[in-house]
């Protein structure tokens, strides 16, 4: 999944009203991120599409997308990129927002220069446009923040291992 857009121009701005519609949706759906959002030292939000493919005793997947870090404190932003990789039990296909709310400094700009995340997760997705739901969770050792995931849409199941790397886009970063 890439941002749309034939220029970095573009690109990046497909890529903020993107994030900004993940944030209305998640401050929506959950209120309390308001007063997180407001206070952090910084925010990202991303939109990736993920699939798996059951394989005898397991199944294998990946996925990709793009998203954006916010410093509100300096108004800057850093365009990236994430990549998933996951290996577990189940099968599908569905696209997923997802947002980190940073409280510590120091994780944010480390956040910022490309970081990989992984831990166990459990999902179930049955959602087209606004009919159906997902629910799931993720289990990442980590402190600084807070990760929140919202389904788009898709069909999925399963329990596996992930890992994800977020890292800048060189070309959309001026």
């Amino acid at each position: 999944m890439s941002p749309q857009g034939s220029t970095e121009a573009e690109q990046r701005a497909f890529i903020d009203k993107e994030a900004s519609r993940i944030l209305d949706e998640l401050q929506k759906s959950t209120p309390d991120t308001r007063d997180e959002l407001a206070s952090a030292e910084g925010y990202a939000a991303f939109r990736y599409t993920s699939g798996k493919l059951p394989i005898i005793l397991g199944g294998l997947g990946g996925g990709a997308g793009y998203g954006v870090a916010v410093d509100p404190s300096e108004d800057e932003r850093t365009y990236m990129k994430v990549q998933k990789l996951n290996w577990g039990w189940g099968m599908g296909v569905k696209e997923n927002s997802v947002v980190f709310i940073f409280d510590e400094r120091e994780v944010f700009d480390k956040f910022k220069t490309g970081k990989w995340d992984s831990g166990a997760a459990a999902e179930a997705t049955v959602k087209k446009d606004d009919i159906g739901g997902g629910v799931g969770g993720v289990a990442s050792p980590g402190r600084g923040f807070k990760a929140y995931t919202l389904t788009d849409s898709g069909l999925s199941y399963g329990v596996t291992y992930q890992t994800r790397r977020f890292s800048p886009v060189r070309a959309l970063n001026p």
